[in-house]
């Protein structure tokens, strides 16, 4: 699978034969964003807040991600602890209710006053398949029902201990094919969703195709984790800075990927959505933090789909954490992130009335680097 995707990347980069441009490394914050992927939308600057959010996640919260053990135990703490958000209070404005798609269990909410738009969105929370659940999410979900005008629907998809990513797989294209069956208006189904959550979106997408349904009308990710094994360097995926992750604890990969892919579990199609970009021909709006340890997957998807004619809006932020947008209650980047998403989605379909939303502090960047001839592995 590797020497497949190192053989499209490599030849959409340029291939062996012919020079192919290489990214200097860099550290991140000095100077202006390198980027991969030349079409994508450079945000450098940055809030008080975000960096005061960045520097404390980085010295209290990673330390506390790299020694908790990976077991039930552990599990079992962290969602009781996810659990305390559903007393946080909810929008006045959005009114919701529980019931099922397809047997799956998800919250829908809109407006108060009804949706003003024909879009449904089906939101996938992130977590990295222990942690995170709608109630954790539901602020983002409420957001986006605001900003798009749309019904938003959030899936209660199994995570571990109960079940490993094949199970999650299974439970959000359940209830996409039974959101499309339901709907009256199917062609204007978004998919969305933020790391782990970014994972099953794109899975829904490639699934979408491989069974006969309709593809999504667009797919939002944010900080979207798109291949089993991001930590790995070996492969045709170019990185432009050294990769230094507020929170996120790489060492501890290794492990959880035990968990997420047991020896008696097969995922549907392929493991790594990386691998399955043939498959997925949706607009696609993507979100990553400049150094952030997903961000070249990201990229490297943004190219892949870009390639092949799917449109791609990528945003690369400097000074965030990973899945910012989630926070969007404490930072006005992540509330910009939301903005941009909706009113992606909402061009998607049609339905954008008005110029999009732009960030005056934003800037697209382009490639930066040598050419080189040499035949040597792209990663830095």
């Amino acid at each position: 699978m590797w020497s497949s995707l190192r053989e499209r990347l490599s030849a959409l980069l340029g291939g062996s034969r012919t020079p192919r441009r290489r990214i200097r490394v860099a550290l991140p914050g000095r100077g202006p964003m390198k980027v991969v992927y030349d079409q994508a939308v450079v945000h450098e600057s940055y809030s008080f807040k975000s960096r005061v959010l960045q520097r404390t996640l980085r010295i209290v919260f990673k330390p506390v991600l790299r020694y908790t053990p990976i077991n039930e135990r552990s599990f079992a703490a962290i969602q009781a602890i996810d659990g305390l958000s559903a007393r946080r209070r909810r929008s006045p404005h959005i009114a919701f209710e529980v019931h099922e798609l397809g047997g799956v269990r998800v919250e829908s909410m809109n407006h108060r006053h009804g949706p003003d738009s024909d879009m449904t969105l089906l939101y996938l929370h992130g977590g990295g398949f222990f942690s995170g659940s709608i109630q954790t999410h539901r602020r983002i979900c409420e957001r986006l029902a605001l900003k798009t005008g749309a019904t938003v629907i959030s899936v209660d998809y199994v995570q571990l201990p109960v079940g490993a990513i094949a199970d999650s797989v299974n439970d959000v294209i359940t209830a996409y094919a039974a959101l499309v069956e339901e709907s009256d208006h199917p062609d204007k189904i978004v998919v969305a969703g933020d790391s782990a959550g970014g994972y099953l979106t794109m899975k829904v997408a490639e699934l979408a195709t491989r069974r006969g349904l309709p593809a999504p009308a667009a797919l939002l990710g944010f900080s979207p984790l798109l291949s089993v094994d991001p930590e790995r360097q070996d492969k045709a995926v170019e990185r432009a800075i050294r990769a230094s992750d507020a929170y996120l604890p790489v060492q501890r990969l290794a492990k959880i990927r035990e968990r997420w892919l047991p020896e008696d579990a097969r995922i549907e199609g392929y493991a790594s959505p990386l691998h399955a970009s043939a498959y997925i021909s949706s607009p696609t709006f993507l979100v990553a933090v400049e150094d952030e340890f997903l961000r070249p997957e990201v990229e490297a998807m943004a190219l892949l789909l870009s390639a092949r004619g799917v449109e791609v809006e990528t945003h690369l932020w400097r000074k965030q954490v990973h899945a910012f947008p989630v926070l969007a209650d404490a930072l006005p980047e992540g509330e910009m992130a939301l903005q941009l998403a909706a009113d992606f989605a909402r061009r998607a379909i049609g339905e954008l009335d008005r110029a999009p939303v732009r960030d005056p502090e934003s800037h697209e960047e382009t490639m930066s680097g040598a050419v080189a001839t040499d035949q040597g592995d792209s990663a830095a």
